[in-house]
């Protein structure tokens, strides 16, 4: 399992079924039980790859202007790679990006993904596999965003600000000051 087989599985996954965020995952299960133990568990490496580099503080800063607080940044990880290499990129590029996942928004605090390796490794053998892999990150990285000033805000994230223009019902995390 090579970075590329890695991306074709999660993307193949999303192409087939499309927007419904837990059917991907049932998808990509699927995908995964058809795999030998040893590539399951080079998925799952890849995986936790993919999940550190989306750990940092503009990644983390616009999915709380998009979701409101987080209590589960793994959860909202898994939900940005579920969407494939160039959405992924996309998001660490330019992390305002972001905002074009919104018409999915609903499934991105819903833990869909983990532990599919572990359940496709067990189907496969009989076993889970041993989590020894490098620890990740304890705290992200980069700069974070005072996400209570609006102005700083709509100068960092201008299409995520205009986004929750339209949709007064998300809250801001800014109150109702102006800057």
């Amino acid at each position: 399992m090579d970075e590329a087989s890695f991306w074709h599985l999660v993307e193949d996954a999303r192409a087939e079924i499309g927007v419904d965020t837990e059917r991907v995952a049932q998808a990509l299960l699927r995908r995964l039980r058809t795999l030998r133990p040893n590539a399951i568990e080079r998925f799952q490496e890849l995986w936790e790859q993919a999940q550190d580099e989306l750990y940092c503080w503009p990644v983390l800063d616009a999915a709380t202007l998009l979701l409101g607080p987080l209590d589960d940044e793994l959860a909202v990880q898994d939900w940005i790679v579920s969407h494939g290499r160039q959405t992924m990129r996309d998001v660490l590029d330019d992390p305002d990006s972001l905002v074009a996942l919104a018409s999915d928004r609903h499934n991105a605090r819903i833990d869909w993904f983990c532990g599919l390796p572990l359940e496709a490794h067990i189907s496969a053998t009989g076993a889970p596999f041993a989590v020894d892999g490098l620890p990740g990150r304890n705290e992200p990285y980069g700069r974070s965003t005072d996400l209570t000033n609006e102005g700083e805000v709509r100068r960092r994230f201008p299409r995520l600000a205009g986004y929750l223009d339209e949709n007064r019902w998300i809250p801001r995390p800014w109150g109702h000051s102006s800057g």
